[in-house]
């Protein structure tokens, strides 16, 4: 009896779920005439909304035929209400798919798990442990000797990231001898014992500079770190199962004649190293106001290639640590790619190669990032101009994103 009642129960959410899920379509465009794989996809809920009134950020499940696709939503603004839908598509050149988005329904979606990950921990300075969180704040605006690693971390089974929580919020990299998670395990510090078993590390000493797409100031000499602020937090809003949202935020950054609140978004998808930075401002910028990014010099030697038009790639080698008797000598590309619609030319100062920054009167930008290493043993990417000439074709695939066409009749779901 107890297990038929479980089934009707069961049976009653389904039909429920059923009647309650409404089914629209969009249109997916591949705009190069390249083909891609594990393409990232993003509707927000605005467009949903479009395609069905009555959403109001909850389930949205998305179909390519009759097939159900892994997809994430994410909350970003912490209202309980998502904000953006994101999927992944393979797609011929030229490609326009139809896509099936049902709202309402709430059956799981079929997500492999182990593909992203990110954390964030706070340091117990007295007992020496550490505790996960999901966020950490600072009216200071430096948590770095309070938080393991000094900011949030995050990785897929290519590359990881971290940033600093403190004035540089500077992006360093760790490389991977393997196609693997390992944040979890070696909290971006592995032992010996976990080197001896294949397991990467940090690969870079970032120390002032811009280590690889890290947002600054510019005083038309040098990068500047992002200080003084009225406060600093950090915040992993989302770790899969199909892409990381790591930010870090400041309030009332005193940047020249400016107060700024700025968030920078950074966004990264399972199968991908490139980074997608959402720049997001309290206001709209300044219309004379320039940024920068770009990447760092290496100590020991540095290939440098700009394309002039937003592009900037460093192939290089050097410690990733002061300690250069037991650590030896790592050979790192680092690149940023910059659209054209803010790209406000190219710059360098005692550490950087720099790309500058004009978002003019807008409140949002982005560009992208992406970091190699050449310890990877399933890449052959081993030279600056392979690196080089992979950077100009991750820069054509970032900046060119597929388009999303929007069918706003949506119907009863038949699923």
């Amino acid at each position: 009896m107890k297990n038929q009642k479980l089934l009707a129960a069961a049976a009653a959410l389904l039909l429920t779920s059923a009647l309650s899920a409404k089914e629209a379509t969009v249109t997916v465009v591949n705009p190069l005439s390249v083909a891609r794989t594990g393409a990232p996809v993003t509707i927000d809920a605005a467009a949903i909304r479009l395609l069905d009134h009555s959403y109001s950020g909850g389930a949205v499940a998305v179909y390519d035929g009759g097939v159900r696709l892994c997809s994430q939503l994410d909350d970003f603004d912490g209202d309980g209400k998502a904000d953006e839908l994101a999927f992944l598509l393979d797609m011929k050149a030229g490609e326009s798919r139809k896509i099936r988005l049902v709202t309402g329904d709430t059956t799981a979606a079929p997500c492999a798990s182990g593909r992203v990950h990110a954390q964030l921990f706070l340091r117990d300075k007295a007992g020496g442990g550490i505790t996960p969180v999901r966020s950490a704040a600072s009216p200071t605006g430096n948590l770095y000797n309070s938080l393991h690693h000094h900011g949030p971390a995050w990785e897929t089974g290519l590359i990881a990231y971290r940033a600093y929580f403190d004035a540089k919020q500077t992006i360093d990299v760790y490389g991977k001898r393997r196609q693997q998670l390992e944040l979890d395990v070696s909290r971006w510090y592995p032992t010996d014992e976990q080197l001896e078993q294949g397991f990467g590390d940090d690969v870079l000493l970032v120390s002032g500079s811009v280590g690889v797409g890290t947002l600054k100031g510019w005083d038309g000499v040098k990068a500047l770190h992002i200080a003084p602020v009225a406060g600093r937090e950090a915040r992993i809003v989302a770790a899969g199962p199909l892409r990381t949202v790591v930010e870090m935020r400041v309030q009332k950054w005193a940047y020249g004649l400016d107060s700024l609140d700025v968030t920078c978004r950074y966004i990264t998808y399972a199968g991908c190293r490139s980074v997608e930075v959402r720049v997001i401002g309290g206001k709209p910028f300044a219309p004379d106001m320039l940024l920068c990014t770009g990447v760092q010099k290496m100590q020991k030697s540095t290939e440098f290639f700009s394309d002039r038009a937003g592009l900037a790639c460093v192939w290089g080698t050097g410690f990733p640590v002061n300690d250069t008797v037991k650590y030896g000598l790592q050979t790192v590309g680092l690149a940023v790619a910059i659209p054209a619609n803010i790209y406000g030319g190219d710059a360098t100062d005692r550490v950087n190669h720099l790309t500058l920054i004009a978002p003019g009167e807008a409140k949002e930008f982005t560009y992208y990032f992406w970091a190699v290493s050449e310890k990877e043993e399933w890449w052959q990417v081993k030279t600056a101009k392979a690196f080089f000439d992979f950077s100009s074709n991750e820069k054509l695939l970032t900046l060119n994103p597929p388009k999303v066409n929007l069918n706003t009749n949506p119907t009863a779901s038949k699923r």
